[in-house]
């Protein structure tokens, strides 16, 4: 099987612009004890201020908390036809970390979606969901996907768009995801 590369894909830098951009709606109480309700407004004005520029894509549980973010994001003034909601359950909010990651071929047309093995920072809290988030988003944006069979979280890393990748051994090397 070719490589992204040998097919002609590469990680554009962090800062090129994009088409849109993947969110997984808070609701971990877990991941915000005693504060999930505190930052639903900061979080809001977060997709409202994404939402000037371009589409954002927000994962959910249920059509509960649809219809509770789509009221509240109405309420502040976000601008509803760049939002798109996501039948999509996840374990966490992190999806930078457990979502895909978008590559593009030279002349940027065609793109194609890496999913990376996810276990929420070497098994620290369930991931079941999230780790099948970024198949999720493949289907629907009707991307093909590499799997380099590397357990890693999309946040641990950050590119240029000229082949130089930003990690650490900390991230990557670690006993509980690539020993």
């Amino acid at each position: 099987m070719k490589t992204p590369k040998e097919l002609g894909f590469y990680f554009p830098a962090e800062w090129v612009k994009h088409a849109s951009t993947w969110l997984s709606y808070p609701h971990n109480e877990n991941s915000w004890p005693d504060k999930i309700d505190k930052i639903f407004p900061y979080y809001n004005q977060f997709i409202k201020e994404l939402a000037k520029g371009e589409i954002v894509n927000i994962n959910i549980l249920d059509s509960a908390m649809k219809e509770r973010v789509e009221k509240d994001l109405k309420e502040i003034g976000v601008d509803m036809s760049k939002i798109v909601f996501h039948d999509f359950k996840t374990n966490d909010a992190w999806c930078r970390d457990h979502g895909g990651a978008i590559l593009l071929n030279k002349d940027g047309k065609k793109r194609a979606l890496v999913d990376w093995d996810y276990n929420a920072w070497g098994g620290k809290y369930p991931s079941e969901l999230d780790d099948k988030i970024p198949s999720q988003m493949a289907e629907y944006l009707g991307l093909k996907v590499f799997r380099p069979n590397i357990v890693m979280e999309g946040g641990s890393v950050d590119f240029n768009g000229k082949g130089t990748l930003l990690t650490t051994k900390a991230c990557l090397l670690n006993e509980n995801r690539n020993p």
